[in-house]
C-alpha cells in the first residue's frame, strides 16, 4: 500500500471512530508503522479533523450542539488511551473502581489506576488521572471485568460489603463474565473469594 492508500485507510477508520473517543497512533498500527501514522495524524490536526489533547493522545472533537462547546473526554477513556500509548496494562482502583461499577455516584477527585508502568500523574481540563505502579502479575492474569470487580471489593473492604452491593455487581455480569471471575480469582484473599462465590450464585448459574 502506498502513502495515498495509508491516508485513505486512516480516514476510513477515523470516520468509524466515535466522536470524543481518544485515540493513539498505535490504534492504527495495522495500517502502517507508528511513525507514518503520526505524520498522517499531524496532517489531520492541521486541517482540523482531529485535535491533540496531550502528547501522543488525539481526539475527534465531539460538539454539544446546544451549548456549542466541545464535550470533554471521559476520564476512563483517557486513562486507557494513555495506557495504550505507553503499552501499559492498567486497572481501576479505589473510588475509581466503585464509580466504574456504578457502586458510587461520587466523582473521584483523582481517577486512580494501578499499572505495570511507572508512577505517573496526568491532568487535562481539571481531570486528574494517577497511575500507581504494581507488578504485572497482579493485573495481567485477569480479564478487565474481573480486575475491576476485585479492586472495587478491595476499595469497599470486607466489613462494608452488603447483599445489595453484591447483587448490583451480579446484575452487571453475563454468565461468561461470572465464570471467568471465579476462575480468575482462585488465588485471591479468602474474603474476596467468598464475596465472588456469592456474586456467582446471584448470577443464577
Amino acid at each position: 500500500m502506498n502513502s495515498k492508500g495509508f491516508s485513505e485507510e486512516l480516514d476510513k477508520r477515523l470516520s468509524e471512530t466515535e466522536e470524543g473517543t481518544p485515540i493513539v497512533a498505535s490504534d492504527f498500527s495495522d495500517i502502517a508503522n507508528v511513525r507514518t501514522i503520526r505524520e498522517l495524524l499531524n496532517i489531520r490536526i492541521r486541517n482540523g479533523t482531529i485535535r491533540r489533547i496531550m502528547p501522543g493522545i488525539y481526539v475527534i472533537p465531539k460538539i454539544n450542539e446546544l451549548l456549542n462547546v466541545e464535550v470533554p473526554v471521559t476520564p476512563g477513556a483517557l486513562a486507557h488511551a494513555i495506557a495504550r500509548n505507553h503499552n501499559w496494562t492498567i486497572a481501576p482502583s479505589e473510588q475509581t473502581a466503585l464509580n466504574s461499577l456504578g457502586l458510587s455516584t461520587q466523582v473521584p477527585a483523582t481517577w486512580k489506576y494501578i499499572s505495570d508502568g511507572p508512577y505517573k500523574t496526568y491532568e487535562l481540563d481539571g481531570v486528574v488521572i494517577q497511575f500507581k505502579h504494581t507488578t504485572n502479575k497482579n493485573i495481567s492474569s485477569m480479564s478487565p471485568t474481573s480486575k475491576l470487580i476485585v479492586h472495587a471489593l478491595k476499595a469497599l473492604g470486607k466489613d462494608e460489603l452488603t447483599c445489595e452491593t453484591l447483587g448490583k455487581i451480579a446484575a452487571r455480569l453475563t454468565k461468561e463474565d461470572a465464570k471467568k471471575l471465579v476462575d480468575d480469582t482462585s488465588r485471591t484473599t479468602s474474603w474476596i473469594r467468598d464475596a465472588i462465590r456469592e456474586i456467582y450464585k446471584r448470577c443464577g448459574i
